[in-house]
């Protein structure tokens, strides 16, 4: 059994859709690593990834003259980035790696001729995008219509539920408060100074391995 292989296995593990271990078996087998950026937004794309391991960090990025970050979704095994690629239009978002990651790179002249012969995988396509839709669209309603508490509260509320699907062995990595400011899109300091306060009223701890967990309910407003 080879690498590739393997690899390609590691989907079933993940728990990927049947049609996106089609569409990953039609890629080359690329691994990248940590802060490589596989998209750029505004660019072009003419291929699409499928993660076999690893994590990606999905953003947006502001064009005025200090540019912004928001995260509008971190992914993992099983997932597919560069979706928009199958339009030839322009990318509205850039993806950067947060570790190491190995993908299946398919082009996107491979992927629609499986497309034609596995309408299957159209259906899977499909589903995985509407993921993506909510998460943006939750992402986007936190940021016009509420405060950096109320987003950050979110965001430790989303971890823990994260960490809680996930087996001891599989453990999510700590955030620092720099990418914590760039999920919720505010200052690093905002961050620093709201956890600090949430640490001192026995609302959040802070463990060894530097994760911030939740303790106690959180107060619905600060």
């Amino acid at each position: 059994m080879n690498n590739d292989t393997i690899e390609f296995e590691a989907l079933s593990t993940a728990g990927s859709l049947p049609g996106l271990q089609v569409l990953a078996r039609q890629g080359q087998v690329r691994h990248y690593r940590r802060n490589t950026v596989l998209i750029q937004q505004g660019d072009h794309g003419q291929q699409l990834y499928v993660v076999l391991s690893g994590r990606l960090r999905e953003y947006a990025l502001s064009t005025d003259s200090k540019p912004r970050e928001i995260t509008l979704a971190v992914v993992g095994a099983g997932q597919l980035v560069g979706a928009l690629a199958l339009d030839e239009g322009p990318h509205c978002a850039s993806v950067v790696t947060l570790s190491a990651v190995v993908c299946a790179v398919v082009s996107r002249e491979a992927a629609l001729a499986v497309l034609r012969h596995h309408p299957g995988l159209a259906v899977d396509l499909l589903q995985l995008a509407l993921q993506r839709v909510r998460m943006a669209t939750e992402t986007t309603r936190l940021a016009l219509f509420s405060d950096a508490y109320s987003r950050l509260s979110a965001l430790l509320l989303r971890q823990e539920a994260e960490r809680e699907a996930l087996c001891a062995a599989d453990s999510l990595p700590a955030m620092t408060h720099a990418q914590m400011a760039q999920h919720i899109g505010c200052s690093r300091e905002m961050v620093s100074r709201l956890l600090k306060e949430l640490v001192m009223g026995g609302y959040v701890v802070r463990e060894p391995d530097r994760v911030y967990r939740v303790r106690k309910r959180l107060p619905a407003r600060w």
